[in-house]
């Protein structure tokens, strides 16, 4: 085959895309398949990869939505930093040990079943083994590059010694739709300090059905994973943050352990509520009272840094608003909000 015409000069990329071929022969691999860094063999009908290595210099190799069994035919494509092989029906990760400077791979919508064989790509930014039939989290913690982990839709029903599984570097976690029972689970993300992103929908531990009671689980995760930014795909606010503080600073919002499921849910549903409005939104407006009083007062510090002048000496410490809300948060303060609460509402009946 001649390459020239599918070739592009600057990228050096093949596309054999929705061909629908059911097999990669040599007569695709032409004199001129060295030059190829970047291949495409998504949505065709290949069940194996046979002749992968006429395309010795790959960078990029992606054959999604094909029907592969196996992928160790990868083995020889030594420079791949990017494999995408999603789609498919793979029954087992292989083929990668040899593949030093991979960085990027997704393996989502097969029939993986094990976290394995990945001990040599130190170097993994993005990993994907979103739905696949992945039953628990394996020893990742030699990937210390690796930001992104997405393994939602899955049959995982645990989170132990993931505290020491899962590398630190991590900034993207899903979880959702898996089978974890006990929320409690996530204290074993403690760690996680750089952890910004995570989803857990879609489990049995946050499933509110029927007359199941209803609790707010977010701040909880917050609680234990302090960083977190967005949960199943909405921006933690303000009054998130400063409810998973107070769960903190009350001492209980790590109490709890595995296997204690029903006495968290009971715990939530009395600090944070969902099924009922009137006392979902009384702690609202205590907690805003708080949070406005810390950004009033980290204001009024703005407010008053030009006073003192450039010098170093003189320059005043201006504190987050976490910080604030988090010094706010004494064991009096709900009592206060909630008499000066009492008052306002005392004031507007005798108007």
């Amino acid at each position: 085959m001649d390459l020239n015409y599918l070739t592009n000069d600057d990228h050096r990329t093949l596309n054999l895309s929705g061909q629908g071929l059911k097999k990669l022969t040599k007569g695709h691999c032409s004199e001129d398949a060295h030059k190829v860094i970047s291949l495409s063999l998504d949505s065709n009908e290949l069940q194996r990869l046979d002749n992968i290595n006429g395309f010795p210099n790959l960078m990029e190799l992606s054959a999604s939505h094909n029907q592969l069994l196996r992928m160790h035919s990868v083995n020889q494509l030594h420079h791949l930093v990017r494999l995408d092989l999603s789609d498919n029906n793979l029954l087992s990760i292989e083929g990668l040990k040899d593949l030093e400077h991979l960085k990027w791979l997704n393996l989502s919508g097969n029939n993986i079943k094990t976290i394995e064989h990945l001990h040599t790509n130190t170097l993994l930014e993005y990993l994907s083994l979103s739905e696949n039939n992945i039953s628990h989290i394996s020893n990742l913690s030699h990937l210390v590059h690796l930001k992104q982990l997405f393994l939602h839709k899955n049959h995982i029903g645990g989170l132990h010694h993931c505290e020491i599984y899962l590398p630190a570097s991590l900034v993207t976690l899903t979880l959702a739709a898996n089978n974890l029972t006990d929320l409690n689970h996530v204290s074993h993300l403690v760690r996680l300090s750089n952890l910004r992103e995570f989803s857990i929908s879609g489990n049995p531990c946050v499933n509110m059905t029927g007359s199941a009671v209803g609790f707010d689980y977010r701040p909880f995760l917050i609680n234990w994973c302090m960083g977190l930014k967005v949960i199943d795909g909405y921006a933690v606010g303000d009054i998130e943050s400063l409810k998973a503080e107070w769960l903190y600073s009350q001492g209980r919002g790590r109490q709890f352990r595995v296997g204690e499921q029903e006495g968290l849910v009971q715990y939530l549903a009395e600090t944070c509520p969902l099924n009922s409005q009137q006392l979902e939104t009384e702690q609202e407006r205590k907690l805003r009272l708080i949070l406005s009083k810390a950004q009033h007062h980290q204001q009024q510090l703005r407010q008053e840094q030009p006073r003192h002048g450039k010098s170093g000496r003189n320059k005043m410490y201006k504190p987050s608003v976490s910080e604030l809300m988090t010094r706010s948060l004494d064991p009096t303060l709900l009592d206060s909000c909630t008499s000066q609460s009492q008052l306002h509402d005392e004031v507007l009946l005798s108007q």
